[in-house]
């Protein structure tokens, strides 16, 4: 599966915002275009008033844990029902770090160490 950066970026959001209606907490909308933020990339939000509006609801730190919890929640239910789909995200994965973007940071944090390519000399 070969994605553009912009198809990667749209499969994580996906999951985040549907995971989080699952759980019965929908992300506000400053939390779900949060999700879009770059400061570089074309088609991405750089507005410094969301970032100051997202923080009168939630401190960075809250919503980047909110976000990896939703990203683990995600994955592990999707793994667990379909063992493929842990191809789907390490090529979202893969796509997505030829970017930069702000939603890079939680999938690291969340699903990093479970998506990076092994080495030859790594065990699973």
């Amino acid at each position: 599966m070969d994605l553009s950066p912009d198809a990667a970026k749209r499969f994580f959001m996906d999951r985040i915002i549907a995971e989080a209606e699952r759980q019965g907490s929908p992300l506000s909308n400053n939390e779900r275009r949060m999700l879009n933020w770059s400061e570089v990339e074309p088609g991405c939000e750089a507005d410094p008033d969301l970032a100051e509006a997202l923080e009168s609801e939630i401190s960075d730190e809250a919503y980047e844990a909110k976000i990896c919890g939703l990203l683990e929640a995600a994955y592990e239910r999707e793994l667990s029902a379909d063992a493929a789909a842990k191809e789907s995200y390490r090529a979202a994965y893969s796509a997505l770090k030829r970017g930069d973007y702000y939603v890079m940071i939680m999938i690291e944090q969340a699903l990093g160490a479970k998506l990076r390519p092994r080495r030859w000399w790594q065990f699973a």
